[in-house]
C-alpha cells in the first residue's frame, strides 16, 4: 500500500474526512523523516500519534467562515455544522444523511439546519443510553425511541438517576433488596419521561403534574397485557381442581392447555414432572393475586413465574423482570396489587417527577429526607435562583431529638436570622415533600426512628399494607405546608398546603418554564447564555408555547437560532 493511501485511511478513521493536498504532502514528509530512523511500522505509528495529538482530534472546530454579516458574524462551515448538530442531539458523529448534506452543499442556511434537526428528531432506529450505575437501557425495546440527549437532558435536569448513589439500608426498606429495586425504579422513571417526550405536548407541565406512572412494567403494553391475562386464565382453569395432591400422571389431561398457555420452551422440557412442579409453585402466587377479586395478574419472577410467556416477561434490557419490590416505594404490595397491564397508569398520592420515588430518594439523606436540598433544587432549577455555599463558620448539622420530627428539628436549627437568610429560600419549598419518607413512600405520620420510640421490631413474614416488613415506632403527624416565593406572579406566590399545591403552582409559572428553557439552552448549545442570547431564549419560549408545549419545537428553535448557527471572532480584523 502506498504511503498516500495510508495517510488517506488514517484521516478517514481519525478525523473522519479526507486530507487536503497540503496535508498529504506534509505527512509524506513526516513519514520519510521517521522512516529514515525507524522501521516502516514504527514510522506509521508516529504518524498516527501526531494525528491523535492534533488540535482537530482533541477539539471540534466551530469557527465561522466566509463573509461576515452586518453584525460581524459568520456561519460555521458545513462540515463543522454537521458535527455540531450531530453532537447536540446524539453521542455519535454525523450520520450518512448529514454527511451527504455536506457533500451536496446543503448545510448553508437556517432552513438546512432545520431540515436536518427535524429529521434527526424523527429518527426511530437504535438509540442507547448507558449509565454504569443503572441498567443499560435499549430505548428501541421500550415504548418509544428518543434521541439520546433529549432523555439525558431530563435525566440530568431532575437528577433522579442519583437515587442509586444514595445508600439505603435494606432493613429500613423492609421489602427485599433496595439496590435491585431502585435500579428498576430509575429505569421506569426513564420510561415515563420517554412517554411524555413521545406525546410531545405540554412536556414541562406533564413532567411536573402527571398522575400516571410506570410500575414494574416492560414498556410493552401488549406483551404485559398478554402475560397478565394468561395468568388469569391459568388461575381460573385450575382454581377448582385438586392440583395440590396431583402426581405427574394427573397432569396429562391438562398438558395441552399448559403447553399452549405457557408456551413452554424446549430448553425447559415440557415433561409432566416439570409442568407439575411449575404449576405447584405458580398457583399459590396466583391465589395471592386474585384472592381479593383482582382482574389482572402481575408477571414477576417469584415461584417459577420467570418461565412465563415464552420463557419470561422481557424487561427493557432483554432480561427477566426482577425487582417486583419496586411496588413498595409506591405504597403497593406486589403480592395483592390489581396490576394495570396498560401503563402508564394512575397511582394515588402522586403528581409528577417531584413525587416519583426515584427523585425523592435521589434528593434524600441515608436515613432521613432532605427538605433543605429538595428546596434548594426547586429554587435553583425551577425558579432560577441562587443559593450561596454554606459558610465555613456554620456547623450545618441538624441536632438529634427523638421527640421531634425532622421538620421541627430543622425549624429550631435554622430560626436564627443568620441562618434564615438562606434557609428561607429553600426550606419552605422542601417541607411540602415531607409527605414522603426517604424511600419516597407516601405518609401522613413520621416514624420517630429511635430505640426509645420502638414499639415492635420487624418480624419475618409480617408485612404492612405495602408488603414491607418494618419495625413500628412512635409517630408524629407530618406537616406538609410550605411557602412559595419567587415566581414573579402574585397569584402563585404565597402559602401552599402540600406538595400537590406547590407543584400545581410551579407548573403554571412562566418563571419555571423560562428557567427550564434556560437550562435546555445550556445543555444543547454547550455553553451558558449571555445577554446577546436573550432573543434566542425568547424565541425558544414562544416556539414552546405556540406549539402547545412541544419539546421538539423548542429544540428546533434553539438549534436554528442565531446563537447556534453563527460565530463571531473576538479578534480585531
Amino acid at each position: 500500500m502506498l504511503i498516500t493511501d495510508v495517510i488517506n485511511e488514517l484521516y478517514s478513521h481519525i478525523h473522519e474526512r479526507q486530507p487536503t493536498a497540503a496535508e498529504v504532502i506534509e505527512n509524506r514528509q513526516q513519514f520519510k523523516l521517521h522512516a529514515a530512523k525507524l522501521d516502516r511500522q514504527k514510522a506509521i505509528g508516529k504518524l498516527i500519534a501526531s494525528l491523535l495529538l492534533s488540535t482537530e482530534f482533541a477539539y471540534r472546530n466551530e469557527f465561522g467562515q466566509g463573509k461576515p454579516d452586518e453584525h460581524g458574524r459568520r456561519m460555521m462551515p458545513p462540515r463543522d455544522a454537521s458535527f455540531a448538530l450531530a453532537y447536540a442531539l446524539t453521542d455519535a458523529s454525523p450520520d450518512k444523511e448529514l454527511i451527504q448534506a455536506v457533500k451536496d452543499n446543503q448545510l448553508n442556511s437556517r432552513e438546512d439546519y432545520e431540515r436536518e434537526v427535524r429529521r434527526m428528531l424523527e429518527r426511530r432506529d437504535q438509540w442507547y443510553i448507558i449509565d454504569e450505575n443503572v441498567q443499560a437501557t435499549n430505548l428501541n425495546a421500550s415504548t418509544t425511541n428518543q434521541p439520546i440527549r433529549k432523555l439525558r437532558f431530563i435525566r440530568e435536569f431532575f437528577g433522579y438517576p442519583k437515587a442509586q448513589e444514595v445508600f439505603k439500608d435494606d432493613s429500613r426498606f423492609g421489602a427485599g433488596r433496595h439496590e435491585q429495586a431502585v435500579s428498576r425504579l430509575i429505569d421506569e422513571a426513564d420510561m415515563l419521561v420517554e412517554h411524555i417526550l413521545e406525546n410531545d405536548e405540554l412536556v414541562f407541565e406533564e413532567l411536573l403534574t402527571t398522575e400516571n406512572f410506570f410500575i414494574y412494567h416492560s414498556g410493552d403494553n401488549k406483551a404485559m397485557a398478554d402475560g397478565s391475562g394468561q395468568l388469569k386464565q391459568v388461575f381460573e382453569y385450575f382454581r377448582k381442581l385438586d392440583w395440590q395432591n396431583w402426581t405427574p400422571d394427573n397432569i396429562e389431561p391438562h398438558k395441552e392447555f399448559l403447553m399452549t398457555i405457557w408456551e413452554f420452551r424446549k430448553t425447559r422440557g415440557g415433561d409432566n414432572k416439570s409442568l407439575l412442579t411449575t404449576l405447584k409453585r405458580l398457583m399459590p402466587a396466583l391465589e395471592l393475586h386474585f384472592s381479593d377479586g383482582q382482574s389482572n395478574g402481575m408477571p414477576y419472577m417469584k415461584m417459577s413465574m420467570g418461565f412465563w410467556h415464552g420463557g419470561n416477561v422481557l424487561g427493557r434490557t432483554g432480561q427477566q423482570m426482577r425487582g417486583e419490590q419496586v411496588t413498595s416505594y409506591w405504597n403497593l404490595d406486589w403480592k395483592t396489587w390489581d396490576y394495570p397491564a396498560h401503563q402508564p397508569a394512575h397511582i394515588p398520592d402522586r403528581k409528577g417527577l417531584l413525587t416519583h420515588p426515584a427523585w425523592l430518594i435521589a434528593h434524600s439523606q441515608n436515613l432521613e429526607t432532605d427538605p433543605i436540598h429538595r428546596g434548594k433544587w426547586i429554587r435553583e432549577k425551577l425558579l432560577a435562583g441562587t443559593i450561596p455555599d454554606v459558610p465555613i463558620t456554620v456547623d450545618a448539622v441538624i441536632p438529634p431529638d427523638q421527640h421531634k420530627t425532622l421538620r421541627q428539628r430543622m425549624e429550631n436549627r435554622t430560626a436564627e436570622a443568620y441562618c434564615w437568610r438562606c434557609h428561607q429560600k429553600m426550606d419552605p419549598l422542601g417541607f411540602p415533600f415531607e409527605s414522603y419518607d426517604d424511600f419516597g413512600r407516601f405518609r401522613t405520620e413520621e416514624n420517630l426512628e429511635h430505640p426509645d420510640n420502638l414499639i415492635t421490631e420487624a418480624k419475618r413474614g409480617e408485612t404492612n399494607e405495602f408488603g414491607a416488613s418494618l419495625s413500628t415506632y412512635k409517630t408524629l403527624p407530618v406537616d406538609p405546608s410550605g411557602f412559595l416565593e419567587g415566581t414573579g406572579d402574585a397569584k402563585l406566590d404565597g402559602n401552599v398546603e402540600d406538595a400537590f399545591d406547590l407543584i400545581d403552582r410551579l407548573a403554571t409559572s412562566a418563571k419555571v418554564r423560562q428557567s427550564i428553557i434556560r437550562h435546555a439552552f445550556r445543555y444543547f448549545l454547550g455553553r451558558n447564555e449571555t445577554l446577546s442570547d436573550s432573543g434566542t431564549l425568547m424565541d425558544a419560549e414562544k416556539a414552546y408555547v405556540d406549539s402547545n408545549g412541544s419539546f421538539d419545537e423548542l429544540i428546533v428553535s434553539l438549534l436554528t437560532s442565531d446563537s447556534f448557527i453563527y460565530r463571531k471572532s473576538n479578534s480585531k480584523e
